[in-house]
């Protein structure tokens, strides 16, 4: 019978739970963040969010409050925006050990969790970045008193080149395919085109829907020559070179062998696909 109390207490709580309006932005100081900082109504909580350091800026999202407080509702933006008073020096020394694992400059990042106790005096004695995924950064600072370990997410925004239609494999990329749009290049996992004419021409390895962002390993070069295709091809027979002109039958690259056939004598051959194009022939099909 002692279930029944447990139910209906768990139900209430589900039914009644009370709705807290989020703050969009908060300029802190630094210290601990309290649930009543970041809520236009008043709390009654003593629960703290996260170490706040100076010069860092900080996302406390709703997905990392439902966690924290499942008796609460969230209502407003979907993450609060925090920034901390504070000399630049701290950020500066975390920005840097993540640019050296990031290989990138000019980037923002945001404390989403922090793990570790306040310390008196905000002077680290080792600063560690760990990768975890490409956007998303572990920082271990030591202090002289305690230490304190920074979740970070990056963000950097940048022109990239997106598709507007879907795409099949084999399509050839067209100008009219493809658009500039803002994205974040920390969670773009490839390398993206930043100009549309490095793109058109390209062919499509495989089925892309639009909205897709184009990275280097979705499409390839065209071939340098193409089923149907007439070229110059001859035969190296060492002080004797004999030019003749062949149809390509199929697709290839420089290099690569493929099939064609002799337009006067109507034989088929193998040849090598050389620049110009220029096929070498290798053997000819009796």
């Amino acid at each position: 019978m002692r279930i029944l109390p447990v139910l209906i207490a768990l139900i209430s709580s589900f039914l009644f739970s009370e709705t807290l309006t989020l703050k969009e932005t908060l300029l802190a100081s630094p210290g601990v963040l309290f649930l009543d900082d970041i809520t236009i109504e008043k709390v009654e909580s003593e629960k703290s969010l996260m170490i706040l350091l100076p010069g860092l800026e900080y996302l406390v999202t709703r997905e990392f409050l439902r966690t924290k407080f499942p008796e609460y509702d969230f209502t407003g933006p979907e993450s609060v925006r925090i920034t901390v008073e504070g000399p630049s020096s701290l950020k500066n020394a975390v920005f840097e050990e993540i640019g050296k694992k990031a290989g990138m400059e000019d980037f923002e990042a945001f404390v989403v969790k922090t793990f570790g106790t306040l310390p008196e005096k905000f002077e680290p004695q080792t600063i560690r970045a760990t990768k975890i995924s490409k956007n998303f950064f572990s920082v271990f600072l030591r202090f002289p008193d305690t230490y304190v370990t920074l979740n970070m997410l990056l963000r950097k925004e940048r022109n990239v080149v997106v598709l507007k239609r879907n795409i099949n494999v084999g399509d050839v990329i067209k100008e009219e395919d493809v658009k500039l749009e803002k994205r974040n290049v920390f969670e773009i996992y490839g390398e993206p085109f930043f100009d549309v004419s490095e793109v058109v021409g390209k062919i499509s390895r495989r089925y892309l829907k639009e909205g897709t962002v184009l990275t280097a390993d979705m499409v390839k070069d065209p071939p340098d020559v193409v089923k149907g295709q007439v070229v110059p091809a001859y035969v190296d027979m060492g002080s004797i070179k004999v030019t003749t002109f062949v149809e390509v039958l199929e697709n290839g690259y420089l290099g690569e062998t493929v099939r064609a056939m002799n337009v006067e004598s109507k034989k088929y051959v193998f040849g090598r696909v050389e620049r110009g194009p220029v096929l070498r022939i290798l053997e000819v099909v009796e």
